[in-house]
């Protein structure tokens, strides 16, 4: 069986379909889901990776204990839940890094059976039934994290090993995917330029948007601040409510997780501080009806909450900006307040 250029042609024009009409993780899963139906394989492990600096240069060894290799996010197809948990405890037996270390522009193989195996490995391979592998990525100091993907074909050792011609396939697939993830992915999204999305790792690591953070708020994620704010990031990660960055005017609000595995990329918007900013979602609501001079009976009938819970959350309005009435809350919103109307109003 081979795949020519045309196969490889039509794979590209329908990931730059996905990519046209999916966000960039979103449209991932796509393409990898494409790209198995295209080379017969039964199901994958991908996301982003970065490697030390030794490795980058491609001549140390990344498994057993050799440079680092850190793993931002992923995600897999037709592998149950718990695979990059497993593939944690067993990495220092992963001898397809090794053989990417050493042959960073080959894809890396490996037959059960018919290559040499770690105790960790092989117990990889019986736990997910594992007969054939075939992993690429790109190893590069410049970027954050560069697209890793690992096909396999499951069952036992008779299983079809990978051709020279689909490993060239899977080779250019990554290599081209990476750079239209992402470009797709350091497109403005934001109107206006108020602020920016960013793709993080859970430990807080840019991977997507660090163009345009700099491009739209002047912060380069790669400066002297990475390490302020990777800490913003995962704080921001850890709980609902924004994280104001006071000494850096910004705020950072975590978006609705979108990937299914612990280790998955997680969108944080990062805008420039303003009052309203340091509000949840449903504290800016209350705001403004207050602002429009509602009592706290009438937010709550609108909001369909009781009113104990408006005066809660008003309570915390005001604390977290630092006024005492509703002339000052509107104020400090850039609002005008009512005639007449300087407290908080009746219940």
């Amino acid at each position: 069986m081979t795949f020519g250029i045309r196969t490889f042609s039509a794979y590209l024009k329908d990931a730059d379909g996905f990519l046209e009409q999916a966000p960039p993780l979103a449209a991932l899963d796509q393409c990898v889901d494409r790209l198995a139906q295209v080379l017969g394989f039964d199901s994958a492990w991908y996301g982003f990776m970065s490697w030390g600096q030794a490795a980058a240069g491609g001549g140390a060894r990344a498994g057993a204990g050799g440079p680092g290799v850190v793993v931002h996010g992923t995600a897999t197809l037709n592998l149950p839940g718990g695979y990059f948990q497993a593939w944690q405890a067993m990495r220092h037996d992963d001898l397809l890094l090794d053989q990417i270390s050493r042959a960073p522009r080959q894809v890396a193989i490996w037959r059960r059976g018919e290559h040499h195996e770690t105790e960790g490995l092989a117990a990889m391979a019986d736990r997910y039934d594992l007969g054939a592998v075939a992993s690429a990525t790109q190893i590069r100091a410049d970027l954050p994290g560069a697209l890793f993907l690992a096909c396999y074909r499951r069952g036992g050792v008779g299983i079809r090993n990978w051709h020279a011609d689909e490993q060239d396939f899977i080779y250019a697939a990554v290599e081209v995917l990476d750079r239209q993830i992402r470009d797709r992915a350091e497109r403005p999204m934001v109107a206006g330029g108020t602020g920016v999305d960013l793709l993080v790792s859970m430990a807080g690591h840019c991977i997507f948007g660090g163009a345009r953070l700099r491009a739209v708020l002047g912060i380069d994620v790669d400066g002297p601040l990475r390490h302020r704010l990777q800490s913003g990031f995962r704080a921001a990660l850890a709980g609902p409510d924004p994280v104001s960055m006071d000494d850096l005017g910004l705020v950072v609000t975590a978006m609705p997780k979108a990937c299914s595995d612990d280790a998955g990329l997680r969108a944080v918007h990062v805008a420039s501080l303003t009052p309203a900013s340091r509000l949840s979602p449903r504290e800016a609501e209350v705001a403004a009806l207050l602002v429009q001079g509602l009592n706290h009976k009438q937010v709550a009938r609108q909001l369909g909450v009781a009113p104990a819970t408006v005066r809660n959350q008003t309570s915390r309005i005001y604390d977290k900006l630092g006024v005492g009435n509703r002339a000052t809350l509107a104020a400090a919103l850039g609002a005008a307040a009512p005639a007449g109307r300087s407290g908080p109003g009746p219940a």
